[in-house]
């Protein structure tokens, strides 16, 4: 399947690999690119322990990062994880099924107060009796230029692949102006809150059961299997292709 991404590197490139390790071809037209945000008062005093849910924050923060190793970290997503690792920083926990999962480890190993180096576009945490969650944005994906050749990636993809609200409301928008039929277009999303971003009258949007490419791709070949409308876990897949 020709799998179309259009989120930022170096995210992109490592979604690729994946895919193309599964058997795929992805199509890569990044619509953003990471702008890193000055933090300079940011500390670790009066936090147990730092979440982090993108490898772009761990980026971000480096410097922040390896300056604070005593203050355990708690990472979603092996990729998240690996940034880390690349850092030798090391990484009390990680966890693969979102940050109000893994707070709920943290919160198990004793924590109470977190501090959460996140990107602008970060997703809402539910908020949790005695747990102190304050977010410090770090980095911000901004949108470039329309690639010249969006309509042609996009008609000859299978399934355009969408990690974040933001991306699927500018994906959107840029259908519209392009004049590409949503009734075209198949997406792949990271949960229900993205594609509810994306809006109606797709070909198909397919949910992944949780917030990683796995999943995703897990899910995106459950839709293609004609005998299946969904895998062992309980992916939720909308509309038919």
């Amino acid at each position: 399947m020709k799998l179309l991404i259009i989120r930022p590197q170096p995210g992109a490139d490592a979604t690729a690999h994946r895919l193309r390790a599964a058997g795929h071809a992805p199509i890569l037209m990044p619509l953003f690119s990471i702008e890193v945000l000055p933090t300079p008062h940011l500390s670790t005093d009066g936090y147990d322990a730092i979440l982090l849910t993108s490898g772009n924050a761990v980026r971000a923060a480096v410097e922040f990062l390896t300056h604070n190793p005593a203050t355990p970290i708690y990472a979603v997503g092996s990729a998240t994880a690996s940034a880390l690792h690349a850092l030798s920083v090391p990484v009390a926990k990680t966890g693969s099924e979102g940050v109000e999962a893994l707070v709920r480890i943290a919160v198990a190993d004793g924590h109470q107060r977190f501090l959460w180096l996140a990107g602008e576009d970060h997703s809402p945490v539910a908020p949790i009796d005695g747990v102190r969650i304050d977010i410090e944005i770090v980095y911000r994906s901004a949108t470039v230029g329309t690639p010249d050749n969006f309509v042609r990636h996009v008609t000859e993809s299978d399934v355009v692949i969408l990690h974040s609200s933001r991306a699927a409301r500018h994906f959107a928008d840029l259908c519209g102006t392009m004049n590409i039929p949503r009734a075209d277009v198949t997406l792949a999303t990271f949960s229900s809150t993205i594609a509810t971003a994306a809006g109606e009258n797709w070909a198909a949007r397919i949910i992944a059961d949780a917030p990683n490419d796995a999943a995703l791709l897990k899910a995106i070949q459950a839709q293609f299997t004609p005998t299946h409308r969904q895998d062992e876990r309980g992916a939720a897949i909308e509309g038919l292709i």
